[in-house]
């Protein structure tokens, strides 16, 4: 059987870095009983605050961090997980907050473009990570299975989960809404179809998230459990109070 560790959006730096350290120590024990083949980054790992052409808020005045500091950060974290988890294969499926810095340079200077794009930013070679571009035709297979990722659902609003499998009929795991949801149907021939928003691993009090309602944003991570094909189970781990339970071990930083 073979393991999948599924990270959802962290907004790096805005991230909550107890929840972060939790999914660690859930992810190491994992690996202790059935070691994890693939680690899917599944977007918005990076949040390139500064380098978004949108209007900045009034919170924002009081952020300290750099896009020198955030890419460190970045870096950093990635190279945690290689250090961690060094045979396991490290998938970065870009979301649209690392594409802001491509719009951005092609706004402001496009000569540079590839001077910095996202790969040679964040170091990808050295880390061995492999990377899959954001965009319409965007979808990574999870393992040897028929479930796949993207960073965003292909069907907004609240019930993204299931708008997106009768949008598309396809099992899906997405991040994007920071919310938790799940949604399974039969088609006539009996073949399940099962979509699955992520969550998310951010700090609801950090000063960039203050113009939105994130009542709903569910902090969790999860891994994927698979024979191949069809025959692949998903277990969500949730994060609450700084706490996460798993096999029967209760977990916090």
């Amino acid at each position: 059987m073979k393991v999948a560790l599924n990270i959802p959006d962290c907004h790096i730096p805005w991230h909550c870095q107890k929840a972060w350290d939790i999914m660690i120590l859930v992810a190491q024990d994992q690996n202790k009983i059935l070691p994890i083949t693939e680690i899917n980054i599944m977007g918005d790992f990076a949040d390139f605050l500064w380098a978004s052409l949108h209007g900045k808020m009034p919170e924002l005045m009081s952020v300290k961090e750099t896009l020198k500091d955030e890419i460190y950060q970045c870096i950093q974290k990635l190279k945690q997980l290689r250090e961690l988890f060094p045979n396991a294969k490290i998938n970065f499926i870009e979301g649209n907050h690392e594409q802001r810095m491509v719009r951005y340079i092609v706004q402001k200077c496009p000569e540079l473009y590839e001077l910095f794009t996202l790969p040679e930013l964040l170091q990808f070679d050295q880390h061995n990570v492999h990377y899959i571009p954001f965009g319409r035709n965007q979808l990574h297979r999870v393992l040897d299975t028929d479930l796949f990722i993207r960073h965003q659902p292909y069907n907004g609003g609240k019930n993204c989960a299931s708008g997106t499998a009768h949008a598309k009929g396809i099992n899906l795991l997405f991040g994007h809404t920071h919310r938790k949801q799940s949604y399974t149907f039969k088609k006539a021939d009996g073949e399940r179809v099962t979509c699955i928003s992520g969550g998310w691993l951010g700090d609801p009090e950090a000063p960039i998230f203050a113009y939105a309602d994130h009542d709903n944003w569910v902090q969790c991570f999860s891994f994927v459990f698979s024979n191949g094909g069809s025959d692949w189970h998903i277990h969500e781990i949730d994060i609450k109070n700084h706490k996460a339970v798993y096999n029967g071990y209760v977990y916090q930083a």
